[in-house]
């Protein structure tokens, strides 16, 4: 389980040990694969802060969401082409 909420994005192929010190970091080739044996679309995450409230990797299929300390942001997924559309907003 730990894995599984600590691990982040990396831009380079395969696995390397976690900048946090718990879980690891994944590279795209580990999201496709992920996303193919599920028959999954997207990686959709939310625990790592992004300045601008998201940020978008992997060829657009592992996607991380923030709601803290900066920009937040939320994702809408409709019809079926399920074409991620974000929404930012600043804390008021």
């Amino acid at each position: 389980m730990c894995e599984l909420l600590w691990s982040d994005p990396q831009p380079q192929i395969g696995r390397a040990p976690s900048k946090r010190g718990v879980g690891c970091q994944f590279g795209p080739d580990v999201t496709t694969k992920f996303l193919e044996l599920n028959k999954l679309d997207y990686v959709i995450r939310s625990h790592e802060v992004k300045n601008d409230g998201y940020e978008i990797a992997h060829d657009g299929k592992c996607i991380t969401v923030d709601t803290m300390g900066n920009k937040g942001a939320f994702i809408i997924l409709n019809g079926k082409d399920m074409i991620p559309k974000f929404t930012t907003y600043e804390a008021v």
